[in-house]
């Protein structure tokens, strides 16, 4: 056990910032510590939590309360599911760790049961925040016993163990039966490709059934609920965990823990069996032979900013895991404004929406106007084009340093890179958005405009976050990403930025006679401004900071 712990320790640190690296702006870490929890974490906390004492009280009323729950918990173990594979593929097989492990003298569990659980821990951070909220949600909306919270807990740090065994039992058996798949590209690919095909099924099967929000309520209601019913055969856990937090429910809670204990050693024992054989002859990216004998001939002289340009495009779309989480997220943007015109196209909603807009009423625009800009920086944010531009590096750092090009020659690079994926994704949906409402040429102009200032502005303040601290020193793309806390950093000053612009524009237009035109002005005169910051300090603190780093 104990050999246990130190392997998950030693694995944990792995992901982790070295010792380095925090100790470059420990300050820095402390102060965006702080904004990231009141920023985003106790927000969003909040706003989960809320929702599940209000779905819990609306449910109470036909005596099915627990279907909210058991629905909201179903959908987070899914996308866990979804999500994880990449991550396991990537932990199990690829990443830089496994040639000093396989030839210690540690039999496959032990391997497995560690790396295991570094990646439920590294992975579900957000996701133990998310369930506790909607958890204290359904146990006060419900009323529950004083001792559903500490069932609530033990419930909160054990629940993502199911769906994560499904992804590393399937990542295995994948591994193990097929040997077309030996290196981590194709698997990215892969995984990509079904991601991209779940969520796409998931908006088809919204288009077909003619989903709208209001039958939401009603489906739970039904005590004979055949997708729930469902969902708890494959997630058997989930219907235990709810089961044991209202009153008498220690022996659900007991069968909780058991069939977790059950899938745990199920699981050790498949990867006992299947785990050496699986990893063996694994390679870490496809080989490109025969792409340098001919180089020669197609090299031709074109700028030194095209060429920057054209090496950072081809970085991001040309390797898996830069692609599905960096690129493949913005183009999801036009997928989810259809998606949620096609909930709500038959409610009263959109309807008054669409005709706001079209009769010029003030606080519609304005909604519509904020809307866009918010989305914008969250989606630029959330992409960590920007904020990973300098840790994507790596141990190449050096090629920053050295090549006769200014820093800020090449940071200007980078944030078009950004400007150019996030933007084409962003405008995209914005036009798309403008189409269905039908808001003129004009409007749609100035929606673009301030949609290009917003992820401008994001861009330029993620590369100099990312300039403060990057994490130079990782074995693996997805590494790079899960291990830089500059993203999360970046995504919290963000939002807490846009979320005092659009609260503020908002507030201002409803309790003063300010106009909304004149905010809206407003709005593109202090985006105008966050972009000169954002561009100054990547001018005079980002070039500091990148001259700094050794």
């Amino acid at each position: 056990m104990k050999l246990y712990f130190r392997l998950v320790s030693a694995l944990i640190k792995g992901v982790e910032p070295n010792d380095k690296e925090k100790k470059r702006n420990k300050i820095f870490y402390v102060v965006m510590s702080i904004i990231a929890g009141f920023g985003i974490m106790l927000p969003m906390a909040f706003f989960v939590g809320i929702i599940m004492y209000t779905a819990t009280g609306a449910l109470m009323q036909n005596g099915t309360q627990e279907n909210g729950i058991e629905m909201f918990l179903h959908l987070i173990a899914v996308f866990s599911f979804i999500f994880g594979l990449n991550v396991f593929f990537s932990v199990f097989y690829f990443s830089g760790d496994i040639e000093n492990l396989l030839p210690l003298p540690l039999k496959p569990y032990q391997i497995t049961a560690s790396k295991f659980t570094a990646a439920m821990i590294s992975e579900s951070v957000m996701e133990y925040l998310v369930i506790i909220a909607a958890l204290a949600g359904y146990i006060i909306g419900g009323n529950m016993p004083l001792y559903s919270w500490l069932t609530a807990i033990i419930g909160t740090l054990t629940m993502p163990i199911l769906p994560l065994i499904y992804c590393g039992i399937l990542c295995m058996a994948v591994m193990y039966f097929t040997r077309f798949i030996r290196n981590k590209d194709t698997v990215n690919k892969i995984t990509g490709v079904f991601t991209f095909l779940v969520i796409a099924g998931i908006v088809y099967l919204i288009a077909q059934s003619g989903f709208d929000s209001g039958k939401l309520i009603d489906a739970l209601s039904n005590p004979e609920n055949r997708l729930l019913e469902t969902m708890n055969i494959i997630f058997p856990t989930i219907p235990l965990l709810t089961g044991s937090l209202g009153n008498g429910g220690i022996l659900n809670f007991l069968m909780y823990i058991a069939v977790n204990i059950v899938a745990i050693a199920v699981f050790m024992i498949i990867a006992q069996f299947i785990y050496f054989p699986s990893v063996a002859g694994v390679g870490q990216s496809m080989s490109h032979k025969g792409k340098s004998a001919d180089m020669t001939e197609k090299m031709h002289q074109i700028s030194c900013s095209a060429s920057y340009l054209k090496k950072e495009l081809k970085i991001l779309l040309r390797t898996p895991a830069y692609f599905t989480n960096c690129v493949m997220i913005n183009f999801l943007v036009p997928v989810f404004v259809y998606l949620a015109y096609l909930i709500n196209g038959q409610t009263n909603f959109l309807d008054s929406f669409i005709y706001g807009i079209r009769s010029g009423n003030e606080e519609t625009v304005l909604i519509f106007m904020i809307g866009i800009s918010a989305v914008s920086v969250l989606v630029t944010a959330l992409n960590c084009i920007a904020s990973s531009g300098i840790t994507r590096e790596g141990k190449h750092f050096s090629f920053i340093k050295y090549i006769p090009v200014s820093y800020m020659t090449q940071i200007n690079v980078k944030a078009a890179v950004s400007i150019i994926i996030s933007g084409a994704g962003m405008l995209t949906g914005v036009i798309i958005a403008c189409l269905l409402l039908n808001t003129g040429i004009k409007f749609t102009i100035f929606c673009c405009l301030l949609s290009l200032l917003s992820v401008s502005f994001a861009t330029y303040l993620g590369i100099y976050m990312d300039s403060i601290n990057p994490k130079l020193i990782w074995d693996d793309e997805l590494n790079a990403l899960r291990g830089n806390y500059n993203i999360f950093f970046n995504m919290a000053i963000a939002i807490v930025t846009e979320a005092i612009i659009c609260a503020g524009a908002y507030l201002l237009f409803k309790f003063t006679p300010t106009g909304s035109i004149l905010i809206i002005i407003m709005l593109f005169v202090i985006l105008m401004i966050l972009n000169a910051v954002s561009y100054l300090l990547c001018l005079r603190g980002g070039v500091k900071n990148i001259n700094s780093i050794e």
